[in-house]
């Protein structure tokens, strides 16, 4: 039987579960068919003028990859090799599983207006990096106060306690 102690963090222990079950199916009925790639790790962040997005995509070149927009909505989707054909891996012995082959998708919507047409999409030593300036009606102004007194008196305030003079 094997035992496991429980991490700090719970979804850690989703991928141990699914490696002793990748080991239980194999012994039972022979070695598992590949699963898809589930999901593309990625970073978003704001960095003042633009919007960043980088992701995880080891092994893969730009012609792998595929970056999609529509209606405010990022979608990159790829694909990485599958290493085994099922023909090959009936034979051997498992002792662990985890380099997945197969499609991948990953949606992201924004939370602001870019300037597409300035977007730049790379991918550099297993990171891909999207770079999105922010369209102009997204970035932040100063909206400059003027002063329009008129001839009515006003007490002037000296400080923000409420203190006129």
């Amino acid at each position: 039987m094997v035992t496991r102690s429980m991490t700090t963090f719970p979804l850690a222990d989703f991928g141990w579960f699914e490696n002793q079950l990748d080991r239980l199916a194999q012994e039972a009925f022979g070695a598992r068919e590949q699963a898809s790639v589930a999901t593309l790790p990625v970073d978003v962040f704001d960095r003042g003028d633009e919007l960043i997005i980088q992701a995880f995509v080891p092994g893969l070149r730009a012609e792998h990859l595929d970056v999609h927009v529509d209606n405010g909505v990022v979608t990159i989707t790829g694909s990485y090799p599958r290493l085994y054909d099922g023909d090959e891996i009936r034979g051997y012995t498992w002792y662990a599983r985890e380099l997945r082959g197969g499609r991948f998708q990953r949606s992201i919507a924004l939370p602001y207006k870019v300037d597409w047409d300035s977007s730049s999409a790379a991918v550099s030593d297993g990171i891909l990096r999207l770079v999105f300036p922010k369209a102009a009606e997204a970035r932040p102004r100063r909206i400059e106060v003027t002063d329009h007194s008129s001839g009515v008196s006003m007490p002037e305030l000296t400080s923000t306690t409420g203190v006129t003079s």
